[in-house]
């Protein structure tokens, strides 16, 4: 498998370019919103290259295996629902800071527990039928 190098022309070519969130001199980033497009259009038979083509793509990148494997790898991503989400991974725990209560907030949160609490205690009293 070989690795392209990008010029620092080529990059800054590339970053100008609208459906690129970002570009190295061995990777390039594209757009949520431009893999969405790019699947939609694939699906109505328009092939990878013209694709690139139709958003302005330099010829380097359109002449290259880029177009086709990274169409296929998004038509499988959209296919697992992992572009679509905004999210791939479970979100981070919330967790509720006490210091920055005022008094009544702070009592209005332990009567909020406290009814959870007795709550949770009345099923567990719960017999199934």
């Amino acid at each position: 498998m070989t690795t392209i190098k990008y010029t620092e022309e080529q990059i800054k070519e590339l970053k100008s370019n609208i459906n690129v969130k970002n570009a190295t001199s061995k990777h390039i980033i594209f757009n949520k919103e431009f893999k969405i497009k790019a699947v939609k259009l694939a699906k109505e038979y328009v092939t990878a290259k013209e694709i690139f083509k139709q958003f302005w793509f330099p010829e380097y990148i359109i002449n290259s295996n880029i177009p086709s494997q990274s169409l296929a790898r998004w038509k499988n991503n959209i296919n697992n629902k992992w572009i679509i989400e905004e999210k791939k991974w479970r979100p981070k725990k919330e967790y509720i800071n006490t210091s920055k209560m005022t008094k009544d907030e702070y009592i209005e949160y332990l009567e909020t527990k406290l009814a959870l609490v007795e709550e949770l205690k009345k099923l567990d009293k719960w017999n199934y039928p």
